[in-house]
């Protein structure tokens, strides 16, 4: 990272509250998001350390890509950029949902609000399902990470999550990855 381009506080603020007003579409938007705007327009970071962002908080709990934002805000500005690049980023969907239960509780009776509520639900658990489905395409790499995939998920049904995730990571470590591996 060139020392010249790293930004203000502010600047780093501004534009990651900017971003996280138009990451839509989960967490491969978001990335692309993030590249085009840190990386290949402000020039702040390199694809490496989205890369390495991606690498230490995959497998974290919670939101991937608030916690892809804030390590990049520490490569940027260490502890301070890490809480400000994570508060910026999720102010817009924060300030949006608080906006939309206001509106949910002040209407609740309304047929019409009953019915966008439901068809939204819906519709997010399909989008849900349609990035889970290509999310474990292109982590299955291996006949032995699909057969961790299937199992992860038949288990999912039957099995505490902490359970199948520390497991699967056991699996993992004693093949060697399984990526590429047959």
């Amino acid at each position: 990272m060139n020392r010249k381009q790293i930004p203000g506080l502010p600047a780093m603020a501004a534009e990651l509250l900017r971003l996280g007003a138009l990451a839509f579409g989960g967490l491969g938007a978001t990335l692309a998001l993030l590249q085009r705007g840190l990386v290949d327009r402000r020039q702040w970071l390199q694809q490496r350390d989205i890369s390495e962002a991606l690498a230490f908080t995959k497998a974290l709990p919670g939101s991937t890509g608030v916690q892809v934002v804030a390590y990049l805000g520490w490569r940027l500005h260490g502890w301070p950029g890490a809480i400000i690049a994570a508060a910026a980023f999720i102010a817009p969907a924060a300030a949006l949902m608080t906006a939309v239960a206001a509106g949910s509780l002040a209407l609740p009776d309304q047929p019409w609000v009953r019915g966008a509520l439901a068809g939204v639900q819906v519709g997010v658990v399909g989008l849900l399902a349609a990035a889970m489905w290509r999310l474990a395409r292109s982590e299955a790499g291996s006949p032995v990470l699909a057969v961790v995939l299937v199992a992860s998920c038949v288990l999912g049904f039957f099995v505490h999550a902490v359970v199948i995730v520390v497991g699967a990571g056991l699996i993992g470590a004693l093949l060697g990855g399984g990526r590429g591996d047959g």
